[in-house]
């Protein structure tokens, strides 16, 4: 089980901030999802803020035994439940998702309409080849309440390209098209170098060997 920890994502919170207003309309539920493409792994860092007349449909999914507490089995429970209702696909492969990192506020807090819940999803797909490759995302919780936002991360490694980002009206899904181009293989650079310096010794030994018989002929 994934304790809970607080998802440092400035940028997540950046990204949620001009809707804040939708947000916190009274019957809206806002999630939104901030994709962060690695050469090794893809990561969904998610932002969950319930409207005040939602926030008891909310509760009501994640207090299963209707305490008035959030305990960490349920919100583990409720991370679960929104894992089992987003699908993440990497061309043809269909990525399995791992909770990695969860903050979840107080019941008082989501009933205000400004509690946010951070919740961080982590795949971690087959090898992954050079060249073109199409990442498709796609959130089914809650739609009859829910308003989406899905945006790529800029990618801090240069072998992360993104290309383009298409979604549907509502950003309950969307396609994120990167290229991915691995920096060049250092043994293979060593081994080409090798190869250039036996050539450059059999060029100059060829070389001295014909002189030293032009010597001898005079």
């Amino acid at each position: 089980m994934v304790e809970a920890v607080k998802v440092r994502l400035a940028s997540l919170v950046l990204l949620a901030l001009p809707s804040v207003v939708r947000a916190h309309q009274l019957d809206e539920y806002l999630q939104s999802t901030l994709v962060v493409i690695e050469p090794a792994s893809i990561r969904l860092q998610m932002i969950l803020t319930p409207g005040v007349s939602i926030a008891e449909k909310v509760l009501a999914l994640m207090d299963g035994n209707a305490d008035g507490v959030l305990s960490t089995e349920e919100g583990a429970a409720y991370a679960a439940l929104l894992k089992r209702e987003l699908s993440l696909q990497l061309d043809t492969q269909d990525l399995e998702l791992k909770l990695t990192a969860s903050d979840i506020p107080t019941p008082a807090e989501l009933r205000t309409g400004a509690g946010i819940m951070q919740m961080e999803f982590t795949a971690v797909p087959d090898t992954i080849a050079a060249g073109p490759h199409t990442l498709t995302l796609r959130n089914r919780h809650l739609p009859s309440v829910s308003v989406y936002l899905i945006n790529a991360a800029k990618p801090k490694t240069a072998t992360i390209q993104i290309n383009r980002q298409t979604r549907i009206e509502n950003q309950s899904a969307g396609e994120i098209a990167y290229t991915f181009q691995p920096p060049a293989d250092s043994s293979q650079g060593v081994e080409r170098m090798a190869a250039l310096a036996g050539l450059l010794a059999a060029a100059v030994g060829w070389w001295l060997l014909r002189k030293s018989r032009a010597e001898k002929t005079r």
